[in-house]
């Protein structure tokens, strides 16, 4: 599944509580799983229901329609990684020759 990095923060931002591991397209629809709980997030009913899923694998969904919540954590968190730099002679070996300082 080819996200943008908007539609990884939908997703991630809909996510009924941090419980949710996976997100899944199906034929049923969208849903939210608990792996850990062993629960499905019913958005019509606003609460987790108990499930027989096991594994990812049980869920029903073709494995390119699965993602995993914190893979879409860390890639929005790499995306928002900015390194400021003040000034550049303070991050480079004092031997380099900056090209405004000559």
């Amino acid at each position: 599944m080819n996200l943008t990095i908007e539609q990884m923060r939908k997703i991630v931002d809909g996510a009924p509580d941090r419980t949710a591991d996976v997100y899944c397209v199906g034929d049923w629809g969208i849903a939210y799983f608990s792996l850990e709980f062993r629960s499905v997030w019913c958005e019509e009913e606003k609460d987790w229901f108990d499930s027989d899923y096991e594994t990812v694998d049980e869920l029903g969904c073709d494995y390119r329609d699965i993602v995993l919540l914190k893979d879409l954590r860390a890639a929005i968190a790499d995306h928002d990684h900015t390194d400021f730099v003040s000034d550049i002679r303070n991050h480079i070996s004092p031997m380099t020759i900056v090209q405004g300082d000559l």
